[in-house]
């Protein structure tokens, strides 16, 4: 389900002629999808339904043994009782795992505070300021962009509520141009302009849980997979440049050395290996997709973007039509001027016979 094109993109070709949209408020409406929600909301379900499942479970189980160890039957009321506590116990344990989750992510920002590096004191200033246009043409809040030791090329965005954070390793700030880490920066800011950052504090508590940690990451890879598309279309949708995108994913992937020879020909290759059904099960335990998968969404949607952006010609035939049409309706004034002079001097010759005779009339 999250790996397949969507089939009706023009919903987002073309928006409403009513609607005056900027071109930020455009690439949000082309890239979100709805169903990344909708998969959201059934992966919390399913994720509560567990944790009720295992609390219940403990409850009964606490409730039906002595002090001896010895097992004893529950009656009608006291499973009702049992359930009720269960459910309550639940609800404050999620809420305490969440209070927890929240805190660890505000201590997570005093870490790169205190270790990493922000980019308005560093030569790269010139990211923050572009990251807080990009925020103001998003409509989303504005980011801090810190850049932490680490050879491996990857970025990742963080944050419950302001302020929001994305980190960058230093290996993307080594090996990525300018344009790739405009690239790698929206991506991020996508994450969380459609709080896919938020979404992910809610699901850490679940997480917790031993009896969903087991299954908890394999279940919410589905949403975590679809929340990557979303964030490359945003990218795409935003900067409008597909082959740059797909340049900074295949950098991100297998590394700046290797980049260039990721041709056609290697990918055509990874397409047919990733349509093989084992491979379709083995991504399922990766919470990004695959790179071949990525690129095969950058070449679906870049339809919708860039043909917008290539200058309208006027068409050689209206061109021509334009320009023949004064030479056609020429001829058919030249007569009338010459009828209208000819006119002229017979009216002329007239007027000096009719003088001339008048004159010697007088003599």
């Amino acid at each position: 389900m999250d790996q397949q094109p969507y089939q009706q993109y023009q919903q987002y070709q073309q928006p409403p002629q009513s609607q005056a949209q900027t071109k930020g408020q455009l690439a949000v409406a082309r890239a979100r999808n709805a169903q990344d929600n909708v998969v959201l909301t059934i992966t919390i379900i399913i994720f509560c339904f567990f944790a009720a499942s295992y609390f219940i479970y403990t409850t009964f189980q606490e409730m039906s043994t002595d002090n001896a160890g010895h097992h004893v039957e529950l009656s009608f009321s006291d499973g009702v009782i049992a359930v009720l506590l269960a459910i309550v116990f639940m609800i404050m344990g999620l809420g305490m795992l969440l209070g927890i989750g929240m805190f660890m992510v505000r201590m997570m920002r005093q870490q790169m505070l205190g270790n990493a590096l922000q980019v308005e004191y560093s030569a790269y200033a010139w990211l923050r300021d572009w990251a807080n246009q990009v925020s103001a043409d998003l409509e989303m809040p504005q980011v801090e962009i810190f850049i932490t030791q680490n050879p491996v090329m990857n970025a990742y965005a963080f944050g419950f509520a302001r302020p929001y954070s994305i980190v960058l390793h230093s290996g993307s700030i080594r090996y990525l141009t300018k344009d790739e880490l405009k690239v790698i920066v929206v991506h991020e800011m996508a994450h969380i302009k459609y709080r896919h950052a938020n979404a992910n504090v809610y699901l850490m508590p679940f997480l917790s849980i031993p009896i969903i940690s087991v299954l908890g990451s394999w279940i919410s890879g589905f949403w975590h997979r679809r929340a990557e598309l979303t964030a490359d279309r945003l990218a795409l949708m935003y900067l409008g440049d597909s082959e740059l995108v797909k340049k900074s994913l295949i950098k991100v992937h297998v590394g700046p050395d290797a980049a260039d020879s990721m041709n056609e020909v290697a990918r055509q290759w990874m397409q047919y290996t990733a349509e093989r059904p084992m491979n379709h099960f083995a991504q399922t335990f990766s919470d990004h997709p695959f790179l071949v998968r990525r690129l095969s969404q950058i070449d679906y949607w870049k339809g919708v973007v860039e043909p917008q952006n290539q200058p309208q010609s006027i068409a050689p035939a209206a061109a021509q039509s334009n320009v023949s049409e004064p030479a056609e309706s020429e001829p058919a004034t030249e007569p009338t001027t010459v009828e209208s002079t000819s006119t002229k001097k017979s009216t002329r010759r007239k007027s000096d016979d009719t003088s001339q005779n008048q004159d010697e009339t007088a003599a």
